[in-house]
């Protein structure tokens, strides 16, 4: 179901006073003060407009005003300060937006983004070796992504490119057959405990070992609630005239050029990159420029000209060149980059596998904290910052760890919805606790729009930890069962557990109806 969510319901009304004022296309800014005495929703519009209007921007909040106070969406618009205009919605309104959660069971899905075929990239790992925690990283953020533009209205196709046609799998093999013989393994090779256990089901299937590691990589994903429409192999764009049809359209473009035997991208003069590139060495081979160019063309050749790669931040020396030749090519790349992440135990850096001895797997944590808390954890900062990740921490049942936080308030409304027999329905709000759970339900749906243009995932866990928390404040204040507000609260509390488990949902974290923990140190 669409609708109009509140805060585009206030840019409408604004617009539409705005007109009035013969002002057209002007970017109207609504937000949430951090204190509801100063409104539940307000706007610097008027400030915005001084300039324009040469006039006193408390002039024309008053104009503006004078325009839209009788509007039934709001109980009250206030001028506030030099020209702030905040608006309280009405009970009527807010009635309504409570009914429209409990009747939807996608509530904050929208159209934003229909029409539009995407196709995600994210993880890409060599398959050499077992996914680590920074693997994790990217296939926690892939993923929920990819849920979070399909809630949008998105095609998404979501896709892990295989670098299987590079030296690194002949240098796995060779690390292989040396164990498999009892030799040292080669300077340049893997080494591991893993590599003695890919040797023996090598020797015992016969199946290639970059095949077997990378089954084994699709396993742990798919225990990571990870699974992709396909993954791409990149020895197959080696297999036809992929590389050959790929050069001729860049000549045709007039985007490279042959320089003392070898072919260049004019990288320089389709982007901010500081040289051009080298896509084929004058000896003929290719670079791995020269494959990522070939492999984001066959991605818009299948229809999907808008591109999305997640990467580490080592890379970002790379995005210049790759989204330049993506742009040459007739497509548009977002490249999404992400620092890294620190294990630690007890406050204590963790870097070794007590079980092995090698770096710790994701497998491990998986194991050790489970699938929900891991991907949350690594969902709830932003991309370019580091995650510094406590396994100790993970694991409680108190309220210090997050996950359990949101997971404990929707359990606990379900629990509240099991022992009653009253039916949930609106009648009216007799406390402030009603009306500001409310107020951070209906945030949703303005949530899921900014997101579906900015990608900043992690604010649906800041969201959720917001919305627990005046859920547990709003259990504290407000008696529920066996109260004359008790069909009106029942109500509240289910709009407020419906989002958190889209809210989850989207995370690819459950959300159970019953916990066997309480909280060690609820508040």
């Amino acid at each position: 179901m669409n609708h109009l969510s509140t805060k585009n319901h206030i840019k409408r009304i604004l617009s539409e006073a705005l007109s009035f004022l013969e002002v057209s296309n002007f970017n109207i800014v609504v937000e949430y003060p951090e204190n509801q005495d100063h409104g539940h929703y307000s706007s610097p519009v008027a400030m915005g407009l001084a300039k324009e209007l040469k006039k006193n921007p408390r002039a024309i909040a008053e104009e503006i005003f004078n325009l839209i106070k009788d509007n039934k969406m709001f109980a009250k618009v206030e001028i506030a300060g030099a020209g702030f205009l905040n608006f309280f919605l009405s009970e009527e309104y807010l009635q309504s937006k409570l009914t429209q959660v409990l009747i939807d069971s996608s509530f904050g899905k929208n159209t934003s983004l229909a029409n539009q075929h995407i196709l995600l990239e994210y993880i890409s790992a060599n398959p050499t070796g077992p996914l680590h925690i920074g693997h994790g990283r990217w296939a926690a953020v892939g993923d929920s992504l990819s849920r979070l533009l399909k809630y949008s209205g998105a095609d998404v196709f979501r896709e892990f490119y295989v670098n299987d046609a590079g030296v690194q799998i002949a240098h796995l093999k060779a690390s292989v057959e040396a164990v498999q013989q009892g030799k040292e393994v080669p300077e340049d090779g893997y080494r591991g405990a893993y590599i003695q256990a890919l040797a023996d089901e090598v020797t015992k299937t016969g199946t290639a070992p970059q095949i077997l590691m990378q089954e084994s990589q699709r396993q742990t994903l798919i225990a990571f609630r990870t699974e992709f429409d396909q993954w791409f192999s990149e020895k197959s764009l080696h297999t036809d005239d992929t590389m050959a049809t790929t050069f001729a359209e860049l000549e045709q473009k007039n985007a490279s050029y042959l320089q003392d035997g070898a072919l260049w991208f004019k990288s320089t003069e389709y982007s901010k990159d500081d040289k051009d590139r080298v896509i084929v060495k004058s000896d003929g081979s290719f670079t791995y420029f020269a494959s990522d160019i070939a492999y984001h063309r066959n991605k818009i050749q299948r229809g999907f000209p808008i591109l999305i790669n997640i990467l580490g931040f080592d890379h970002h020396g790379y995005v210049e060149r790759i989204s330049a030749a993506v742009k040459v090519l007739g497509g548009e790349l977002t490249v999404l980059l992400g620092q890294m992440v620190n294990l630690f135990r007890n406050n204590e850096p963790v870097r070794m596998s007590k079980r092995t001895g090698d770096m710790i797997s994701l497998d491990e944590v998986i194991e050790e904290i489970g699938t929900d808390a891991t991907r949350y954890l690594l969902l709830r900062r932003p991309m370019n910052s580091t995650v510094d990740f406590d396994l100790e921490i993970a694991k409680t049942s108190s309220n210090d760890n997050p996950v359990f936080y949101i997971q404990y308030a929707h359990a606990r409304i379900a629990s509240i919805l099991r022992n009653t027999t009253k039916k949930a329905e609106f009648v009216s709000f007799e406390h402030e606790d009603e009306t500001s759970l409310l107020l951070e339900v209906i945030k949703f749906e303005d949530l899921i729009l900014d997101l579906s243009q900015s990608y900043e995932l992690n604010k649906i866990p800041n969201y959720l930890e917001d919305l627990a928390g005046t859920f547990h404040r709003f259990y504290r204040n407000c008696r529920i069962i066996d109260d004359v507000q008790e069909s009106s609260r029942l109500a509240i509390c289910q709009a407020a557990k419906n989002v958190i488990g889209i809210g989850l949902e989207l995370l690819g974290v459950s959300a159970p109806e019953i916990m066997k923990d309480t909280p060690s140190n609820e508040a």
